[in-house]
């Protein structure tokens, strides 16, 4: 399974993917507070990619208002009169937001789904959840997912990203608890005996690190990472639904860090949220899905999970038998010896470390590095609403400008995010073994395995693994 190619490396935009894009960005700028609210009312309400069509997106302000979160600190009544009066200004804010909505083209469901989001979200969190999910990313290269995975339909991209926020933030907890939180918790968790019931959950989270079910290792010809998914290391039962929808949400962002700038039975639950993660929390985000020697009972399973698939996802898959057809795809030396390849390379699953960590206790420079990222992130968006807004003039000039002040801030962001990393993300396996090294640099074939925070390597303990094929060592350092 090969992620989908970053914005980099995509064709150019058109003038019209372009527009929509700014589109998207103007609706999430309100929704952000980021603007006036009667703007919203001049964006095309049409999804035509006439380059000759009548646009009329007004920009937003480029003054970016940030709502105000801090109550009075007098008394508990004024402080109840103020969160009242709060509410109630949220609630008419909301209203007015929804028909503005409803204006621009939105359908009744699309409001629907809008109005519950709005109702779990503040505006912060659409300020800046984009910017968290995009972690290492150009901001614009997340959002044209959602854009792309939609047809270029812009109210269809708003409900998508808007549901993946909230997913993000709300169920999966993926940049609040999973990732900051990661396998060094759940190692602990396990051995933790006063909750049995949260110890088995954590160990069959790592279960899956141990036996090897999935990792990322090596790339395409398009040199895109390939993350490998064991299936026939799979069992049901081994793991609670929590415990399995963690580790491969886990597996998609680990994946997602190095993107350069069979079993006999089916576990459907397992199959639907893979397939759910790549189409709504995910989108655009895989480029090819390698299906290898299927067993013939999958065949089956094919006619059942293909109906649930978009036709875009399905272009994707391909079925292969042989070496030969794995080599259309990836080369031969980057094909793994298991799989008839020339790529002579074990997976190996290092246990977390006591201290690997210990970055994330420096409270003092992960929140200046924090109050960094959302000073630029700030920049970002009014940066955003001025290109929005030069694109207007059709001055070439003024576009420029704007233009290029933002990728200047975009690159900012990038720094900053791999400077915070240590800060807010959990050491993970790419970590370990030297995948992932300082500074975001990324090394796929590493020569050598960092040292222990410690400084010190200490005799490695190979585990044997059931029911692998091919090899696995899980070291104890």
């Amino acid at each position: 399974m090969s992620p989908s190619s970053t914005g980099t490396s995509q064709s150019p935009l058109t003038p019209a993917q372009t527009g929509r894009l700014q589109q998207l960005w103007t609706l999430l700028l309100h929704l952000a507070e980021a603007s006036s609210l009667g703007a919203l009312e001049q964006i095309v309400r049409a999804n035509s990619f006439d380059p000759t069509a009548s646009s009329s997106i007004s920009s937003p302000s480029p003054g970016l208002n940030r709502r105000n979160s801090l109550f009075g600190r007098s008394a508990n009544s004024a402080r109840s009169r103020e969160k009242r009066a709060s509410a109630s200004a949220e609630s008419i804010y909301h209203t007015r937001l929804l028909q503005s909505f409803r204006d621009v083209g939105l359908t009744a469901a699309q409001l629907r789904s809008v109005r519950h989001f709005l109702a779990r979200m503040t505006p912060e969190d659409v300020r800046f959840g984009i910017l968290t999910a995009a972690k290492h990313e150009n901001p614009d290269t997340y959002v044209l997912r959602f854009l792309r995975v939609s047809k270029w339909d812009v109210n269809q991209a708003l409900v998508h990203l808007l549901g993946a926020i909230v997913w993000r933030l709300k169920e999966m907890q993926v940049d609040n608890v999973l990732l900051p939180r990661g396998e060094l918790f759940a190692a602990e968790q396990e051995k933790d005996g006063s909750d049995p019931y949260k110890a088995e959950d954590a160990r069959g989270f790592l279960r899956q690190f141990r036996v090897g079910k999935a990792f990322v290792h090596g790339v395409d010809r398009m040199n895109r990472p390939v993350a490998t998914i064991r299936i026939r290391l799979h069992r049901p039962g081994a793991q609670s639904e929590a415990a399995l929808h963690q580790f491969i949400t886990h597996l998609v962002e680990c994946t997602r860090l190095v993107m350069s700038p069979g079993a006999e039975s089916a576990d459907y639950g397992a199959v639907k949220f893979i397939i759910r993660c790549f189409e709504i929390y995910y989108p655009d985000s895989v480029g090819l899905i390698l299906m290898h020697n299927a067993p013939r009972v999958f065949s089956g399973v094919w006619k059942i999970i293909k109906p649930w698939m978009a036709p875009r996802m399905v272009e994707r898959i391909h079925f292969t038998r042989s070496v030969n057809d794995l080599d259309k795809f990836i080369d031969r030396d980057q094909i793994l010896a298991e799989l008839g390849g020339d790529e002579d390379w074990e997976y190996e699953y290092i246990e977390p470390q006591a201290e690997e960590n210990l970055p994330m206790t420096d409270f003092i420079t992960r929140d200046a590095l924090l109050a960094e990222r959302q000073s630029l992130g700030e920049e970002f968006l009014s940066a955003t609403s001025r290109w929005v807004s030069a694109a207007h003039t059709g001055e070439l000039k003024e576009i420029n400008e704007a233009a290029g002040h933002r990728e200047e801030i975009t690159e900012q962001l990038r720094v900053n995010y791999w400077r915070l990393d240590p800060y807010v993300r959990a050491r993970n396996n790419l970590d370990r073994t030297g995948v992932i090294q300082d500074g975001g640099l990324i090394e796929m074939y590493p020569m050598s395995q960092p040292q222990t925070p410690l400084g010190v390597i200490q005799t490695a303990k190979v585990l044997q693994v059931e029911h692998v094929r091919g090899r696995v060592k899980v070291v104890n350092v």
